[in-house]
């Protein structure tokens, strides 16, 4: 009976470790499926312009789910697109082409126009009419690179290209502006970094120093104060922390004189977020490093004392280096809770899309600066995001997902080798 108990128990910690993981793939799947058009979709807006664009953004979903009356439609919208083209090729050769180069653009834009003419005046199905709108938008496509590069792409070729274009404009852009097809996330990612890396080096220290307290210098009874205070910081709700540097943090900081300051110092800003930031990973450093100390066999610490060390001498030449992969590991662990947090960040970073720069000649006048991370552009956009813009934000949730997923591993690794 025991065994079977037993046998039981297995079982379902293993069933509830395999839902977990499927919960986790579940989630990165459909971020992945949600963000993943954002990708070659800015690549196909850096080829089409602003006037192709626009149909082919949407011609995706249509097809999924359209109906006869929506695709008629889709192929109404082309056409626009195809009258637009030919009065953009018309109006760029009137400037800086050659009689045949224009008599080329016009022949291109009317080729496609007729396609699109002939599929709408046929009285065909449905499934006509949903390979009718895929030939012509892919067709707006062809013609697009063909102008950009001067050849024929094949198709899968053309994927390749279209999909490097994507991810490199929306990786390196600096721009954030949906509203104007412009959707780069590096002003979100130097925010994110410079963010972070703030609170690691206010709370870097003042966690250390905890943990080393803990573990090695406060008395027990102390120890049975300290700790569960320290544990407390993690469980006070991250909107708590955004309303205390609200109110407390970002008048103190809006104070700080900055000469020829353009913009002004309101006191949001990077410094304000990184303070708060600092004070939120303060217990997951601190817990971490305090047990990777106490692991230190404590033969270390005897052979130490024994050889004349004092123990400060004995705590920062042999215990810190002993336990330097766990203190690491729990620095990376910090980084990764402070990449993910977003409530109080958009309190109190200011949320300018703008990316971080200094106020004036000062460099490090940087962390007076307003900026947005990419958690905070997430939770601001999502609610009213359409379109591109909307699969933009789920492809940003996705280079979060993996930006977490590499930090969380590579603690994991030194990890291990601390283990070893």
């Amino acid at each position: 009976m025991k065994m079977l108990v037993d046998r039981g128990i297995r079982y379902l910690l293993l069933a509830s470790a395999l839902v977990s993981i499927f919960i986790v793939f579940l989630i990165f799947l459909f971020t992945l499926r949600e963000g993943g058009p954002a990708i070659p979709g800015i690549g196909l807006r850096v080829t089409l312009g602003k006037i192709g664009y626009p149909v082919y953004a949407t011609h995706k979903r249509v097809l999924r789910t359209a109906d006869e009356g929506q695709l008629r439609a889709e192929l109404e919208q082309a056409l626009m697109v195809g009258e637009g083209r030919l009065q953009e090729a018309v109006e760029s050769a009137l400037k800086d082409r050659s009689a045949q180069e224009l008599q080329v653009e016009i022949q291109r834009a009317l080729g496609l126009q007729k396609e699109v003419e002939q599929a709408l005046d046929n009285h065909v199905g449905e499934a006509e009419l949903r390979n009718a709108v895929e030939v012509a938008l892919q067709g707006a496509v062809d013609v697009a690179l063909r102008e950009k590069v001067g050849f024929d792409f094949p198709s899968w070729a053309r994927e390749v290209v279209l999909d490097a274009v994507g991810l490199h404009a929306f990786l390196t852009g600096g721009e954030w502006r949906p509203q104007h097809d412009e959707l780069g996330i590096r002003l979100m990612i130097v925010g994110s970094v410079f963010v972070t890396l703030g609170a690691v080096i206010l709370g870097l220290p003042l966690a250390l120093g905890g943990a080393i307290f803990l573990a090695e210098v406060a008395p027990d009874s102390v120890r049975e104060v300290i700790r569960p205070a320290v544990e407390l910081l993690a469980g006070i709700p991250s909107v708590v922390y955004g309303l205390f540097g609200m109110v407390v943090l970002v008048p103190l900081i809006g104070k700080l004189p900055v000469a020829n300051a353009a913009p002004p110092n309101t006191g949001y800003g990077l410094l304000s977020a990184s303070i708060v930031l600092a004070v939120m990973i303060l217990p997951t450093i601190t817990n971490i490093a305090e047990d990777a100390i106490r692991a230190v066999p404590r033969e270390y610490k005897e052979g130490s004392l024994a050889l004349g060390a004092t123990h400060w001498q004995t705590i920062v030449g042999v215990i810190l280096p002993a336990a330097r992969s766990g203190i690491i590991a729990a620095v990376i662990l910090g980084v990764g809770r402070a990449l993910g947090e977003t409530m109080a960040m958009i309190m109190v970073i200011g949320n300018s899309i703008r990316i971080a720069q200094p106020l004036n000649n000062n460099p490090l006048t940087t962390f007076l600066s307003q900026t947005r991370t990419l958690t905070g552009n997430i939770a601001v956009e999502i609610a009213y995001a359409t379109g591109l813009q909307e699969d933009a934000i789920f492809a940003t949730g996705v280079v979060l997902f993996v930006l977490i997923m590499v930090v969380n591993s590579l603690a994991r690794l030194l990890m291990r080798e601390r283990a070893k």
